[in-house]
């Protein structure tokens, strides 16, 4: 799962080419290649990176992407860090309230299914990004790292969380329901629900939350 990304897709695709204003310069540079790196992932999978195809979307010389990095897995792993960076830190932000024990189960549901509503939406194609890299770290070492560091923070949060709410066992719950929301993301992703929000979202949360006795 992740958050909102800070820059738009509309940076990237779908758009022409920007005529006039200045071009991203040094970390922001960085970081629109990154999102270009994402976006041919979601659309065309890992074999779609190459430096030249992040170039010509981000719309940049073919010397920004090799001054920043230096083979194309140094890309697919620095996508997904800051993929797993982005979203900690938003979930942090998104999750203060229940963190001091201030929200209901009304709110907690209402707050993951805001979380999860938009990477079936308007955010899919990043959705769709994140987990062919989480597939494609199955091969690659560097990539699982990542990745257990990534789900480590998650499983830290999510545990901080259920404790505040009284939970028995805040690691298992915690463990458990992030593998719960992955997997309906996933199955959402392949096969779309009608009105997934009604139907299966907020069905699926209520039912989780009712069993924890929040304080």
């Amino acid at each position: 799962m992740y958050m909102n990304a800070s820059v738009p897709p509309s940076e990237l695709a779908d758009v022409p080419p920007r005529e006039v204003g200045p071009r991203p310069r040094g970390n922001a540079r960085r970081e629109l290649l990154l999102q270009a790196t994402l976006r041919l992932i979601a659309d065309g999978g890992v074999d779609a990176v190459s430096h030249r195809a992040v170039a010509d979307l981000a719309q940049v010389p073919l010397g920004s992407t090799t001054y920043w990095f230096d083979s194309r897995q140094d890309m697919l792993r620095e996508a997904l860090e800051m993929f797993a960076r982005e979203e900690i830190a938003s979930l942090r932000e998104r999750l203060a309230g229940v963190l001091n024990g201030r929200l209901s189960r009304r709110r907690l549901v209402d707050e993951f299914t805001a979380h999860l509503l938009p990477q079936l939406g308007e955010e899919r194609w990043r959705a769709v990004a994140q987990y062919t890299l989480l597939q494609e770290a199955a091969r690659q070492p560097e990539l699982a790292e990542v990745c257990r560091e990534w789900t480590a923070a998650w499983n830290e949060i999510l545990t901080e969380m259920f404790a505040s709410l009284g939970a028995r066992s805040p690691e298992r719950e915690a463990a458990l329901f992030l593998a719960m929301l992955d997997g309906l993301l996933v199955g959402e992703l392949a096969v779309p629900t009608d009105d997934v929000e009604r139907t299966v979202i907020r069905p699926a949360l209520e039912t989780w939350f009712s069993r924890i006795p929040v304080k």
